[in-house]
């Protein structure tokens, strides 16, 4: 069953810069797999660790919430059309932005702190900028996640000794 799946913009660096592409599927779990077999990475971002759909994650077969058809269950059949969609930000439980510079020991620097951070605590992190050396470790992210989450992710790099900052003033556009 051919679909078209429309990947959302923070995703396309995944998918070769593609804001839509084809999966062979029966289902939105088949197409998720799929996806992470042509597309390396896309499905950590979508799911949690076990394959369920993050919470700030939405789908739509043509234009119909999965979540009130059957889930990742839901039939797919050729030629539907199928949009993943980030929820949008809202509220007290939405998602916030936070810019952060990071200082790591040299002993963390080949550590995957980032990576682990961001899986653990579902925080999405964007690199800024960055400098890595065998010696020196500075990166500067924009975190994206609820704000527990956001202080949770930080605490856990500030109890590896990584140096936690905020970005003020100019740096942080």
């Amino acid at each position: 069953m051919a679909v078209k799946v429309r990947i959302p913009t923070p995703l396309q660096k995944l998918t070769n810069n593609q804001s839509e592409v084809a999966c062979e599927a029966k289902n939105i779990d088949e197409m998720l797999a799929q996806l992470e077999k042509k597309h390396a990475g896309i499905k950590e971002r979508l799911c949690d660790e076990g394959g369920k759909l993050r919470r700030f994650v939405n789908i739509y077969v043509n234009e119909e919430d999965i979540r009130f058809l059957e889930g990742q269950s839901t039939a797919l059949k050729d030629g539907d059309d199928v949009s993943i969609i980030p929820a949008i930000a809202g509220g007290a439980q939405g998602l916030v932005k936070k810019r952060v510079t990071l200082v790591f020991p040299q002993d963390q620097i080949r550590e995957p702190a980032v990576f682990t951070m961001a899986k653990q605590f579902d925080i999405l992190p964007n690199i800024r900028k960055a400098r890595v050396t065998e010696s020196v470790g500075e990166m500067m992210l924009e975190l994206e996640g609820t704000e527990k989450n956001l202080a949770e992710g930080i605490k856990y790099l500030e109890s590896r000794g990584i140096k936690v900052e905020p970005v003020t003033g100019e740096s942080a556009l």
